[in-house]
């Protein structure tokens, strides 16, 4: 299990976000924008996966998510 912060995955907050996998982590995100920043979360669902923000967003996430320790 692994912890990033809503800002470390381009949030407006501290809440800490956890996940055994990149996926999970990122579901866990998900749920948490949703629920916590609405408008930022339906602006990410728009983006097209080839948007290079999002492509430069994933390669930061993956570092980020490499680099955590595990809990």
């Amino acid at each position: 299990m692994k912890t990033l912060t809503c800002a470390q995955m381009g949030g407006k907050c501290d809440v800490k976000i956890t996940g055994s996998t990149e996926d999970e982590m990122m579901a866990n995100g998900m749920k948490h924008m949703e629920e916590a920043h609405p408008e930022m979360a339906a602006d990410i669902k728009k983006m097209d996966r080839a948007d290079p923000l999002m492509v430069a967003w994933a390669e930061k996430f993956k570092a980020d998510y490499a680099a955590a320790p595990e809990m």
